[in-house]
């Protein structure tokens, strides 16, 4: 279409930086010389075994709390279940590095939960250890399985359910043989979510002693200044995160199942008084773990913090703040554009589709590949162009979210409205105002919404490519839990989750006018 033909020429420089970065990375990851003394056959054995079963396990165990919990809020009435059934998603906004220094200052030896227990005769185990710290993580990350889930039964409804008690069967048996199957792809793309967020985690698993692959890539880069080492790390960390997702789309395609979509308004199931209170209890508990105590030691370290120490922790929040809006305003930009040439030029789909498939990819190899690919190719770091360098990381990082939601927006549009549009001569910018924002504006307001709460989540890629004294509340967080000090970390800790929180709570919403509707 006509058009759309700017759309397409727009598109191509951003195409040619995706290029140039994923040839320059994988050259320079493969094609110079690296520290074998660093990189030795057992070290990378430790890491390559210590990442696969930190996420596998926290995939797991992030399943077995989000999908009962999906199906309680989602079919059941209980006391407490309309407020359940976005409260228990707000983990969500604790990053899995602030959960992991949360729960290490309160299972130390000298901190509160262990000293009490211990005047008590109980001695409380490390959280040091693989299976901790997948306990920790899965506390953070299981509401993305949740969310998912939540989703997926809020587009089929309980049609399914129904047919299957008109044949006789239980709730339990009807859960077990119709709703679980049914909700399969979405607790596949949940757990899939969970291993690559654990995957690319760098200041949680650091905090809690677990070398993983980011941890080896900050380590060659700061600690050995072998940067092509790092290189070679990040290469194997991405073939590691491309076997996972070959995986998934081999389990979705054997495993896959239909369910109708349907609007229809339903009664939840009320069942008996001491099973609802039941489900109440267990909601509860969940949401005090997850939520309640960890805020709550926050803001108890953080109420210990100085006057001075809020000053400069609010400098960093505008820091972020910034970040975000400048990050997110690139991302959905390019992410525009991209979405508008898909649409049009057939010939360019598998080259957009590359280039905007950065969210499978951890901010670290992103960030190292850069590093590594623009002083391969044009013999110069990213590091020089200030900020420049970052937010090109995170619009690469980030624009996988952004442009699907776009895309899904104009496949809404049918094509014989495209089509009659082609028939007037108009431009590609007035077409764009007139005719496809009033269609796109939505999915471009949620997009900026997303891609600006992962930026300033974001922390690998963060301390790998952030200017010299430039701080964001990820990076000071990581400064002083890297040297054990909790109280000081709490502030940026709060400032972060703050954010976060109101954006959980609109999201939520959305979700929910779904499930109502």
């Amino acid at each position: 279409m006509y058009h759309l033909r700017l759309w397409s020429y727009l598109s191509l420089p951003w195409l040619a930086f995706a290029l140039i970065f994923f040839f320059g990375f994988f050259y320079s990851a493969f094609f110079y010389e690296i520290d074998t003394q660093f990189l030795s056959s057992k070290y990378l054995f430790s890491l390559f075994k210590n990442t696969l079963v930190l996420s596998i396990t926290t995939g797991f165990i992030s399943a077995l709390i989000a999908v009962p919990l999906a199906i309680i809020v989602t079919l059941y009435k209980f006391p407490g279940h309309n407020f359940f059934s976005w409260a228990l998603s707000l983990s969500i906004a604790f990053p899995a590095y602030i959960y992991a220094f949360i729960f290490v200052g309160t299972f130390e030896y000298a901190g509160p939960l262990a000293t009490f227990f211990r005047e008590n005769g109980i001695y409380l185990p490390s959280i040091k250890n693989l299976f901790g710290a997948s306990v920790v993580m899965s506390m953070a990350l299981f509401p993305y399985i949740y969310l998912l889930a939540k989703a997926q039964l809020a587009s089929m409804g309980v049609s399914l359910f129904k047919a299957a008690k008109t044949l006789g069967n239980t709730n339990y048996q009807a859960i077990k043989k119709i709703i679980i199957p049914s909700l399969w792809p979405a607790i596949l793309a949940g757990v899939i979510l969970v291993i690559l967020e654990t995957i690319a985690d760098f200041g949680g698993v650091s905090t809690l002693n677990i070398n993983t692959f980011t941890v080896g890539i900050y380590n060659a880069w700061f600690g050995y200044q072998s940067y092509y080492s790092g290189a070679r790390l990040a290469a194997y960390l991405l073939i590691f995160v491309f076997f996972f997702l070959f995986l998934s789309k081999f389990l979705y395609r054997s495993n896959h199942s239909v369910a109708s979509s349907t609007a229809e308004r339903y009664e939840k199931i009320k069942p008996k008084t001491f099973i609802q209170y039941l489900f109440t209890f267990i909601c509860s508990l969940i949401f005090l773990i997850t939520f309640c105590l960890p805020l709550y030691q926050v803001i108890d370290w953080a109420i210990l913090n100085e006057y001075g120490s809020l000053i400069s922790n609010f400098k960093v929040f505008i820091n972020s703040i910034a970040l975000g809006i400048i990050a997110s305003f690139l991302t959905v930009s390019i992410s525009i554009i991209l979405a508008l040439s898909f649409i049009n030029a057939k010939k360019l789909r598998l080259l957009i589709t590359l280039s905007s498939s950065g969210y499978a990819v951890p901010g670290s190899v992103i960030a190292a590949g850069l590093l590594v690919s623009f002083n391969s190719i044009f013999n110069v770091s990213i590091t020089t162009f200030g900020i420049i360098g970052l937010i090109l990381c995170l619009a690469l990082r980030f624009i996988t979210p952004a442009f699907k939601y776009l895309t899904a927006s104009l496949n809404n549009i049918s094509p014989s409205s495209q089509n009659a549009l082609s028939g007037f001569s108009v431009s590609s910018l007035k077409a764009f105002l007139l005719f496809y924002f009033p269609q796109m504006r939505p999915a471009i307001l949620m997009s900026m919404l997303v891609v600006f709460i992962e930026v300033i989540k974001e922390q690998p890629a963060t301390l790998l490519l952030r200017p010299v004294g430039f701080e964001t509340l990820s990076s000071k967080i990581y400064n002083y839990t890297s040297e054990g000090q909790w109280i000081l970390a709490s502030l940026p800790s709060l400032f972060l989750i703050m954010i976060c929180l109101v954006l959980v709570y609109i999201l939520n919403k959305n979700i929910d006018s779904e499930i109502n509707n």
